[in-house]
């Protein structure tokens, strides 16, 4: 009998076909906050999550970008912990609270490098959430060592360390509010929105934007200096001679040659994501 797994993540992607030299179109996997099959609803202690991944730059590059879709059950509680390079949350489906934070779709959670927030507790219809590590290398973190034995982790390979620096304000803790914490930020997806994962200075800093199209409106074809991805978070976009719809990602390698992304009849609203600034 195999062991249960906290987290499932598939073999292979649901869906990518080339559309251009360094180009792809990935289709995300279907079943929303349930995840494909209704995997979430599995019966194990502390409950079953499901993810799959994105990542942008190579393995030569020094640093990955890594964008997870995740979706998980009904009051699943993940304890405070904190990662070690800029993290941002989107919430797609259902709803999600960090720390006194009740984010539904459209919320958006920035923390910065090493800030400890939480707890993660998901809403009563369970969540579907973007979790973007500017820096897949130091995305794991850690937890205090008060959550050694806390259900949510026994089935995972969860890093257990020392609080340090700033963190120590949560000794004694389960829980911070995000109102007026240091490294940590409330914000909104909006036409317009974005949000820079570095010093401004710093060239390797990471970027996510969402760009608002009209009907026919396009992101005009170019040659980006990094790797790159667009998702599509509502309406359709063409690019390529392939239709995008909802979930359909774009992903160019660092110097392919990305048609243009045109609009569909209904608009579209598509979150970009940039691993450093040279992709801009």
């Amino acid at each position: 009998m195999n062991a249960p797994v906290r987290s499932m993540v598939p073999e292979k992607p649901f869906h990518v076909e080339e559309i251009a030299p360094g180009v792809t179109l990935r289709r995300l996997y279907p079943g929303g906050k349930a995840g494909p099959d209704n995997v979430v609803t599995n019966e194990i202690p502390g409950g079953q999550t499901w993810s799959e991944s994105i990542m942008l730059g190579e393995a030569s590059d020094s640093f990955q970008m890594l964008v997870p879709d995740i979706r998980m059950p009904p009051n699943q509680l993940w304890p405070m912990h904190w990662h070690d390079c800029w993290t941002v949350v989107v919430i797609v489906e259902g709803g999600c609270m960090i720390g006194d934070w009740y984010m539904q779709p459209g919320d958006v959670f920035v923390a910065a490098p090493s800030i400890e927030y939480g707890p993660l507790l998901i809403g009563p219809s369970g969540c579907r959430l973007l979790e973007i590590f500017a820096d897949v290398a130091l995305s794991p973190g850690g937890y205090g060592p008060e959550y050694h034995d806390h259900p949510t982790l026994r089935l995972g390979n969860h890093v257990i360390k020392p609080r340090e620096g700033v963190n120590k304000r949560n000794e004694g803790n389960s829980s911070l509010s995000l109102e007026g914490a240091d490294g940590m930020w409330k914000s909104k997806l909006a036409p317009g929105w974005s949000w820079e994962l570095g010093d401004p200075g710093d060239p390797d800093r990471g970027h996510v934007r969402l760009t608002h199209l009209a009907p026919g409106e396009n992101i005009a074809a170019c040659t980006r200096g990094d790797a790159y991805g667009a998702l599509v978070m509502e309406g359709s976009i063409e690019a390529g001679g392939k239709s995008f719809a909802v979930d359909d990602v774009l992903i160019a390698t660092r110097g392919s040659a990305i048609p243009a992304m045109t609009a569909g009849p209904n608009g579209a609203q598509v979150l970009e994501h940039f691993r450093t600034s040279r992709a801009l």
